[in-house]
């Protein structure tokens, strides 16, 4: 059956491998050659002067070097008998530029043949990574196939198109991105994996942190965190929580150290001050209580809240702005801990604590990581198994 693919613009590959993408033969996981092109573009990514100056593709070249792929498959030792479920179409969001490329990876990872719908966004980094996978694969051009990388505004046509070659469909975006793509038919034994919209948050024991020897270190960790990606990714946290005996000292301490260098490293677009001013307003409207508590400078920020329920994070905002809570025990942020949570970013809080803690037995929280590692990915991601679910096994009597 032929489909509509008008308005389609091969970044990578052309029609005729898009086409041929389903008779891709299905890899094992990990398989070797996937390895071998995965570590090519790492050691170009990691020597690229170009990409030394973005953090974020530094990191996943790091990410999808040899050695870490070796501890992930270590990890995954017992899923021997795994083989790619076929073609993976990757819907990458607009608002983190390197998101596609991990995606593409794990794809690669799991023995897929891969279709990326690359962000709408120019972002930098993005042509930086696109480039240098490039270079990789005139060392490894048996990956070609594999990997297809497409730009398209959007049209229902081409998801439709794109829908039907799969086997297992990628959603990285807003709840709004989830519900167009799904108005596209998958083939009958296809898989749906949906990120949707979700929030993070931060908790730190201020008395851990004023005894920090290294502030300048971890306000440069709650950059990265935050304001590498303007906050936009889910990951990145849009309240901070604090605890411990001494809040206000180590609360002046932390802003003091962070808006030191987000104004030495951060330059949002001019409308992101109009943005920062009207979420103020918004939230003061919705909730009691709320007090601005960052001066007049407005690179950073910062809202103190009197309280939390379910829909205090359904009014974060990005670009430098953050809300704040202080708690006696963890147990007084329960409420946002639903659905919409992902990941808790932590300083100075113990295992047992949050091991007590987690026992209630939340739906939200996917991930607890220390401050600094939230952009940090895996192949279990936002309560998916990536492994498990971009795979098949097949099964074998016992010998």
């Amino acid at each position: 059956m032929q489909h509509n693919l008008k308005g389609l613009e091969f970044v990578l590959g052309d029609e005729t491998l898009l086409r041929d993408a389903p008779v891709q033969k299905a890899l094992p996981l990990f398989a070797p050659e996937v390895i071998a092109f995965l570590d090519a573009f790492s050691r170009l990514t990691l020597t690229d002067s170009e990409a030394k100056s973005w953090p974020d593709v530094i990191s996943l070249g790091f990410w999808c070097r040899a050695s870490s792929v070796a501890r992930m498959q270590a990890d995954n030792m017992s899923a021997t008998q795994r083989y790619g479920r076929g073609v993976a179409f990757h819907i990458a969001p607009g608002n983190v530029a390197v998101n596609f490329a991990y995606s593409l990876i794990v794809g690669l990872l799991t023995g897929n043949a891969n279709i990326v719908r690359l962000p709408g966004r120019d972002h930098p980094q993005t042509a930086i990574v696109i480039r240098l996978i490039k270079s990789a694969l005139k060392s490894h051009p048996l990956m070609r196939p594999r990997i297809i990388l497409v730009r398209y505004d959007r049209q229902q046509h081409i998801n439709d198109a794109l829908s039907a070659l799969c086997d297992t469909r990628i959603i990285w975006g807003g709840d709004g991105t989830i519900a167009q793509l799904r108005q596209s038919s998958l083939p009958p034994r296809a898989l749906d994996i949906a990120f949707a919209d979700r929030y993070s948050i931060a908790v730190i024991n201020a008395d851990a942190y004023l005894a920090h020897a290294e502030k300048a270190q971890l306000a440069r960790a709650f950059y990265n965190d935050t304001l590498l990606n303007d906050q936009n990714a889910c990951t990145s946290p849009s309240l901070i929580v604090w605890l411990g005996e001494h809040i206000q000292q180590g609360r002046d301490t932390f802003w003091q150290h962070f808006v030191v260098l987000a104004a030495a490293r951060y330059t949002p677009e001019p409308v992101a001050a109009v943005n920062k001013l009207t979420q103020l307003c918004l939230l003061s409207a919705q909730f009691a209580g709320v007090k601005k508590v960052s001066g007049a400078q407005n690179n950073v920020v910062r809202v103190e809240l009197s309280a939390l329920d379910k829909e205090t994070l359904d009014w974060r905002g990005n670009s430098g702005f953050f809300m704040e809570y202080v708690a006696r025990s963890l147990d007084e942020i329960n409420p946002i801990c639903h659905s919409r949570c992902q990941t808790m970013a932590t300083f100075g809080v113990s295992s047992d604590e949050l091991d007590s803690w987690l026992a209630a037995g939340f739906r939200g929280v996917d991930r607890i990581v220390p401050v600094g590692q939230t952009l940090d990915f895996s192949l279990q991601w936002d309560g998916y198994d990536l492994v498990a679910m971009l795979t098949r096994v097949i099964a074998r009597p016992s010998s």
